[in-house]
């Protein structure tokens, strides 16, 4: 039996109402027996994924970038005696991809507070909860753009190398709850919601995503495991580019996105 997932876990799942939460929600409840609150803005949306899951699901709306909410999520936990095994941080924005600027920040400055104060906020509320349960786990999803910087994405960058170097630090600090930091590449979600790209380039971008779901499996086998997960081909490449060029490989990548001319990249 697996000691982090099983009939006996109690799991707290940001950004549950769609992409990688949502399939570790389905994930965890069907071939685990876990029991998964999942969190989410959109109540309607986390209706339907109840209506698919049952009673194992339970709906809890808030909005992960706000600390009192986190606040409340902890006290509704602490005064009905619940027990949390896990917590999943997958709740992020990814806005156009753009240059920055002054009105870049103004336009997108959720992107803090949904990819990077939630799972400060998540750490600081939870973790109490955490330390007295049996086998607690906590699992940040981070994103290939932590393994290596370019042009275009400096917010949503920047969210995601601080959500990576926070998520290990933290590893290092507390023994009994195990802290796993994932970076997927390019997946099948709507965090593309907000891009420009034309029909065919999205159905390009599809052909090199992963599969939320085969991300979901991925996390879910390799967590009890492994501290550090990388998804994906893209994502491994950007590692290896880092690793080995680390001055010029943002700036390849740079060339090579802007020497596709898909509109998706006209702003860089």
């Amino acid at each position: 039996m697996n000691k982090y997932f099983n009939k006996h876990t109690t799991v707290l799942i940001t950004g549950a109402s769609s992409g990688i939460g949502k399939e570790l929600s389905t994930l965890l409840i069907k071939e685990y027996g876990a029991t998964v609150f999942g969190s989410g803005r959109n109540i309607e949306k986390l209706n339907l994924v109840k209506e698919a899951l049952g009673e194992s699901f339970i709906c809890l709306p808030f909005d992960a970038g706000s600390l009192s909410e986190w606040e409340r999520v902890y006290n509704y936990f602490y005064e009905n005696g619940l027990k949390l095994n896990c917590v999943i941080n997958c709740a992020g924005v990814l806005p156009a991809f753009s240059k920055f600027n002054k009105n870049y920040y103004e336009e997108n400055k959720s992107v803090l507070e949904i990819n990077l104060n939630s799972v400060i906020y998540s750490a600081s509320t939870m973790l109490p909860l955490l330390n007295e349960s049996e086998n607690p786990i906590m699992i940040n999803v981070s994103s290939s753009s932590a393994l290596c910087p370019f042009a275009g994405v400096s917010l949503y960058t920047a969210t995601k190398s601080a959500v990576t170097a926070f998520s290990e630090s933290l590893s290092c600090e507390n023994d009994k709850v195990k802290v796993v930091t994932v970076m997927p590449g390019f997946t099948k979600t709507n965090v593309m919601r907000s891009q420009t790209a034309t029909e065919k380039e999205m159905g390009l971008i599809d052909k090199i995503s992963n599969n939320a779901e085969k991300v979901a499996k991925i996390i879910i086998k390799k967590s009890p495991k492994k501290r550090r997960i990388i998804i994906g081909a893209d994502a491994h490449f950007m590692n290896f580019l880092y690793k080995f060029f680390p001055s010029s490989a943002p700036r390849f990548l740079t060339w090579f996105i802007k020497k596709t001319k898909m509109k998706i990249f006209e702003k860089i």
